[in-house]
């Protein structure tokens, strides 16, 4: 196990950055990252950040924020456990590195210049200023990232998004889109009146298992909402069995069943199971699968960017591929064309109407259009 500090030194709309050009055998080579380095024998988070700085940079650090820790773990090296640092006041004159290439660059070039993927979950939390202290664990194989948790919730990055958990923080921002009535009415639920009201439906609501903001990858803030709901158990045709609750998980990370029959080994084998949802097939009856529902809307000035798309298909992959779903139904109401194009652009296929819906939001009736996607037909895509 190893620890290090890794700061992100701004100045006015730019951040110093590292090009890791100049040492062989680099993990980094190529890279551009923030500046900092391995603990000393003795030293704390803070004093490691300050001396990676001062004999990285020759800049001294006065007012810092302390970010987060990033647990990494990858195939070919010992666990990382990286504490991140903002600083913004600083003095001193900027030196050359011996590492690589310094660098001030703009904070809107960050996320497309070469870095590991994963850097853009954080960069994301730290430039947005609005989070408390976080952790984030990052798994990698053959320098592919292969999962990505924040405080214990999943997080997926496709080309353009991140899709990370709510955090109480993102109400002010919430409520900028949900309380423009074209997004709720055409979902089912009415317009946010207030940031207390975005507030509270992030605590009731969207602070849950596999439901996820949809972040702009180039500003950090979210624009929309996705997720998969309504875990069930059905049959091989698809029909109901029961529902379960997903906050009811062993494991907060991931939507494995409650009150399951203890498998064969006891405990030990129980636990080894939890560490992913789709583990948990095993446990069940022949011809018996865990099916779920994909939802999601986008705030109207990002509509016909195909955003909702690409967040979409994620959650389909993160779905089947990740927990094990054998099915995945996704519905809109009858007249709304634009999530139509959607679930067709995605690969849905209709399955039913349910007509004379009731609306307990809104207290109104309409016709539900139900579409549903399979693991197969998935995989074929």
């Amino acid at each position: 196990m190893k620890e290090t500090s890794l700061v992100y030194i701004m100045k006015d709309d730019s951040c110093l950055m590292l090009h890791r050009i100049r040492k062989e055998h680099d993990v980094n080579h190529g890279k551009w990252i923030g500046v900092g380095g391995k603990f000393e024998p003795g030293e704390s988070p803070e004093e490691c950040m300050r001396r990676e700085v001062r004999e990285e940079t020759g800049l001294y650090i006065d007012q810092y924020r302390y970010c987060g820790i990033v647990t990494f773990q990858s195939d070919d090296d010992e666990t990382e456990y990286m504490h991140l640092f903002l600083a913004e006041e600083f003095h001193g004159k900027l030196k050359s590195c011996e590492e690589g290439v310094l660098e001030w660059l703009p904070v809107s070039e960050l996320t497309k210049i070469p870095h590991w993927v994963g850097d853009r979950i954080f960069l994301s939390l730290i430039l947005y200023r609005k989070f408390p202290f976080f952790s984030l664990k990052l798994v990698y194989r053959d320098g592919v990232l292969l999962r990505s948790v924040l405080n214990e919730h999943n997080c997926l990055v496709t080309e353009r998004l991140i899709l990370r958990p709510w955090f109480e923080e993102d109400a002010a921002v919430l409520y900028q889109w949900a309380s423009n009535p074209k997004i709720g009415l055409s979902a089912g639920w009415p317009p946010h009146r207030s940031e207390g009201d975005s507030r509270d439906v992030i605590r009731e609501v969207l602070s849950r298992p596999e439901c996820y903001a949809i972040v702009l990858r180039d500003t950090s803030e979210p624009v929309g909402c996705a997720g998969l709901t309504n875990f069930r158990l059905a049959d091989e045709n698809g029909s109901l069995i029961s529902y379960f609750d997903e906050r009811k998980s062993v494991h907060p990370a991931c939507c494995s069943m409650p009150d399951l029959p203890e498998p064969e080994g006891g405990k030990e084998a129980s636990a080894g199971m939890q560490e992913g949802a789709g583990a948990v097939r095993a446990m069940l009856p022949d011809g018996v699968t865990v099916e779920a529902e994909l939802g999601y809307w986008l705030a109207e000035p990002f509509w016909g960017q195909g955003l909702a798309s690409e967040a979409s298909a994620a959650l389909l992959a993160h779905g089947f591929h990740d927990l094990g779903l054998k099915r995945i139904w996704c519905s809109y109401y009858d007249g709304n064309e634009r999530s139509k194009r959607t679930q067709e652009k995605l690969g849905f296929h209709f399955h039913h109407l349910t007509e004379d819906e009731y609306l307990p939001l809104l207290n109104e009736r309409r016709t539900s259009v139900c579409n549903v996607m399979n693991a197969a037909d998935f995989r074929k895509d």
